[in-house]
């Protein structure tokens, strides 16, 4: 059986977060090492607060340029944009890099255990999609940021598909389709709005494979965007 691990940052966190929230009642089933899981239980919770603390910085940022452009340009000022929100509750104690390897690594030590299942494995969102159900299901992974020249960047995972069809909407209600990508990421290079004004876009993925759509569409995500 073949395993997969997403490497979009909010993809992995779902899935790290998955796999330590339902292998709890399996490690001594699979013979699997506590500590390596303790270890990734603690990783989990700083890569929860940094990302959080990320995504704030981001749209303040967004939002602060708006405010500066308005003011110099013209245009009506709102109130002056705060700082940065951290995320709520303690900082978590400090982990190391490399989750990323260190979650393969105990993905690989279920894969390799006697008493894993093709079941289990996809109950713990390791396992590839081969079948026709399994693709399917498949639902596209991914989170927005911001190029360098500051248009949305979308960060998806490929997986073993041949690409999304990615569309846009300005109101989160009406979608057209904005592009197909082949290779992750994705830069929306449409004109920016003016100095003066700032828009939100919306983006929803789906993936395809021989050119047809397949599986599920992802959810619906949004961008704060400004000239």
């Amino acid at each position: 059986m073949k395993t997969i691990i997403v490497t979009s940052d909010l993809g992995f966190i779902n899935q790290l977060d998955n796999y330590l929230t339902k292998v709890q009642l399996l490690i001594a089933l699979l013979g699997l090492d506590a500590l390596k899981i303790a270890v990734l239980e603690k990783d989990l919770i700083l890569l929860k607060y940094i990302y959080a603390e990320m995504i704030s910085f981001r749209t303040s940022a967004v939002g602060t340029t708006a405010y500066k452009n308005i003011l110099m340009h013209g245009g009506d000022l709102g109130p002056i944009p705060g700082l940065p929100v951290l995320p709520s509750g303690t900082v978590p104690d400090v982990t190391s890099g490399g989750v990323i390897g260190r979650f393969r690594d105990i993905v690989q030590d279920t894969a390799n255990s006697k008493k894993i299942t093709q079941d289990i494995m996809s109950s713990l969102g390791i396992l590839a999609p081969e079948s026709k159900e399994d693709i399917d299901a498949a639902k596209p992974e991914f989170h927005l940021t911001y190029s360098s020249a500051g248009h949305p960047m979308i960060v998806w995972t490929k997986g073993h598909f041949d690409g999304v069809e990615i569309w846009k909407s300005t109101d989160g209600i009406t979608f057209t389709k904005l592009d197909k990508d082949i290779r992750p990421d994705y830069i929306d290079k449409s004109d920016l709005p003016a100095a003066t004004k700032a828009e939100k876009w919306y983006y929803k993925l789906i993936y395809f494979m021989d050119k047809d759509q397949v599986g599920q569409w992802s959810d619906i995500q949004s961008i704060a965007v400004a000239g």
